[in-house]
């Protein structure tokens, strides 16, 4: 049955619209009139839903309402044959702890007002309880046309769906509202008002002008910031510079993290090679053209921040490479003009790459010294007057593991146990939340994933805060796994026999990717798309040395285990939409030895939700708005935070 995707739906979501007038809620619940936020009156979110080649986009708009003021919900569908797509309204609070659904036991109707961009638009109503929430499922009622006589028109209906029609649903428990566009090609609809009724003679409220509060809510310009990643072609190609300074003047950046170029003496390979460097000299390149660059930017009204980062940078045995990077830069600035100075340094570590942080003892390692660096850091930092640091962080640090329940960046310091982007708040000046989703709306949302952290912030009152999205996309990429280990055979490991890869995010240079079928834990490398015969051969090196370790092939009491730990990883990758439905055998063979070990291969995916890339310039200014509306709140929201300029340049192009 139909799949409930959390993808795109679009919130203007200013904070301060109140709801419509109170009526007796015996009587009347008003459910949604979408002027609440992202949630509703009963905690639930609204979303679209949709499977390939069938699209539908959700957005809350303030040019279309019943009423003398605030917003309704707008639903475009396009219906494909061998696809489904519509939306949907939860009766619930998708992230309550304790889930509360929606008693309707008092009410004979469900109601709900409907308008067409046309006219003669029609789509199913659905509905779910709890039961049917669990199956990602709905019950169907009837489509819009068999409630309304005369079907949907250009102006705004009521529709009443008697709840007597449900009849194999808990009515004291129900959880949803579906919208299912069943009709092929291109509708678009409006939604106001749901609620549930008593009797149909009971009126909806409209909303009036004298309801809504001041929009106090609506963000001003709010400056941006942006990675970029090239820095060669900023130094020494003019034209280069020249774009992306009048790109940044254009989209309102006000704030550059640039990629520093560096070298090493001695010269190591920080990035390929299998043990910690020695301790290194850092030395910027292009110096001259470096305070060119950085002169012509704060010309420009921009600040500038020098931008690195590596997973394996945030572990205590690598701290003397980052470290002499801020120290670098920082010698830079002593030798440099006020105009051609770096304003601050940002590392975008990820360390959540590392093998080893799928142990969770030491993932609290991990993180106990990637914020000991942090803290390092930020203490070089601000030796310089007016010098700030940053870094990145996922939103995700505070929420839990969907497996094992437990907080994902849980970790003890200074004596105080919360998530790692808590005490990143506390400690730093600034933080770059990657808060990669394509919308700004509904459950998986940039605001629902930021809402929680901005708050934090603002009751500190510490650091600052920056909303990343994305705006580039990761082509698929084929990744050779070992067939892995079961949780606890893994953890024991990573302390004996894989010791030496728990600090590792790179094998012989290739990056790893691990897999966690809920049962077991499988590591492999991303292969080189048409690689040459040397990267095949240091390909199988990599692979083997992981099947050593790693391998269930390479543990005696697994044998008779190996085939299930198999089967487990193909139905992980079945169930995962983050990877295609393409996993196969494929075995690795010591080139020295001759051993064979179990292993195979799938193509890992980069999900739409993530990033912008598949969207738009005017979609992608439309979901920004939105999130900068809804956040602009918040003291401690600095901006909205492009990852990065390349792709985002093509985007502005296209948008032309």
């Amino acid at each position: 049955m139909k799949n409930i995707l959390i993808l795109l739906g679009l919130l203007i979501a200013m904070p301060g619209f109140a709801a419509a007038p109170e009526v007796d809620p015996k009587s009347l619940a008003l459910i949604a009139d979408f002027n609440e936020g992202i949630q509703n009156r009963v905690g639930g979110y609204h979303n679209k839903f949709q499977s390939a080649p069938s699209s539908a986009s959700v957005y809350t708009v303030t040019d279309v309402f019943r009423g003398e003021a605030g917003r309704c919900m707008k639903i475009k569908a396009n219906q494909m044959p061998g696809g489904f797509c519509g939306a949907w309204i939860q009766l619930f609070d998708l992230k309550a702890e304790q889930k509360k659904y929606f008693d309707a036991r008092n009410y004979a109707y469900l109601s709900f007002w409907v308008k067409g961009e046309k006219g003669g638009e029609d789509f199913l109503v659905r509905m779910a309880d709890e039961t049917f929430i669990a199956k990602e499922d709905s019950a169907p009622l009837g489509s819009v046309k068999s409630f309304l006589p005369g079907g949907i028109t250009k102006e705004w209906q009521e529709v009443l769906v008697p709840l007597s029609k449900i009849t194999n649903l808990d009515r004291m428990n129900m959880g949803g509202i579906t919208f299912d566009f069943t009709i092929p090609g291109e509708q678009t609809v409006y939604i106001d008002d749901v609620s549930f009724k008593t009797s149909p003679k009971i009126a909806t409220p409209l909303t009036k002008k004298s309801d809504l509060p001041a929009q106090a809510g609506v963000a001003a310009a709010m400056p941006r910031a942006m990675w970029a990643w090239e820095t060669e072609p900023i130094l020494l190609d003019l034209d280069y510079r020249k774009k992306l300074l009048n790109l940044c003047k254009k989209e309102n950046i006000g704030m550059l993290w640039v990629q520093l170029d560096y070298s090493f003496d001695p010269d190591v390979q920080v990035y390929v090679q299998n043990q910690p460097p020695p301790p290194v000299k850092c030395i910027l390149k292009h110096p001259d053209k470096l305070r060119d660059f950085l002169r012509e930017a704060h010309q420009a009204g921009l600040k500038v921040h020098g931008l690195d980062g590596f997973p394996e940078f945030a572990q205590k045995e690598y701290h003397q490479v980052p470290l002499a990077i801020v120290d670098a830069v920082l010698e830079f600035n002593k030798n440099s003009k006020p105009d051609e100075r770096y304003d601050g340094i940002h590392f975008d570590n990820e360390p959540y790459l590392i093998i080893g942080w799928y142990d969770w003892d030491r993932r609290k390692q991990i993180l106990k010294e990637f914020l000991d660096l942090s803290v390092e850091i930020q203490k070089r930092v601000h030796t310089q007057p007016g010098m700030v640091f940053g870094i990145d962080i996922p939103f995700w640090w505070q929420e839990k593991d969907e497996k094992t329940g437990k907080i994902n960046g849980l970790v003890a310091y200074n004596g105080v146990e919360k998530p790692a982007s808590h005490h990143c708040i506390d400690l730093l000046d600034n933080i770059g939340v990657m808060d990669y989703r394509d919308t700004a709306d509904g459950a998986d949302g940039i605001i629902a994933h930021g809402r929680d952290l901005m708050e934090y912030a603002d009751k500190t009152k510490k650091g600052k805060v920056y909303l990343g999205i994305e705006t580039f996309t990761y082509q698929p990429t084929l990744v050779w796994f070992a067939v892995g280990l079961p949780r606890k055979t893994f953890e024991a490991a990573l302390k004996d026999k894989a010791k030496d890869f728990a600090h590792r995010s790179r094998i012989n240079g290739f990056r790893t990717q691990i897999l966690d079928d809920g049962n077991n834990l499988h590591v492999g490398i991303e292969l080189k798309p048409n690689p040459t015969p040397e990267q095949e051969k240091e390909a199988l090196k990599a692979v083997t040395e992981i099947a050593k370790r790693l391998g269930a092939s390479s543990y005696p009491e697994l044998k008779d285990k190996l085939e299930q730990i198999r089967a487990d990883a193909e139905f992980g990758i079945a169930a995962n939409v983050e990877w295609a439905k393409d996993v196969r055998p494929r075995n690795i063979k010591d080139a020295q030895s001759g051993t064979e070990y179990a292993g195979f291969v799938a193509t890992s995916i980069m999900l739409p939700k993530i990033t912008f890339a598949d969207k738009g310039y005017d979609e992608i200014q439309y979901q920004i708005k939105a999130a900068e509306d809804f956040f602009c709140q918040y003291k401690s929201f600095d901006g909205i935070a492009i990852h990065y300029y390349d792709p985002y340049l093509k985007k502005v192009e296209e948008g032309k």
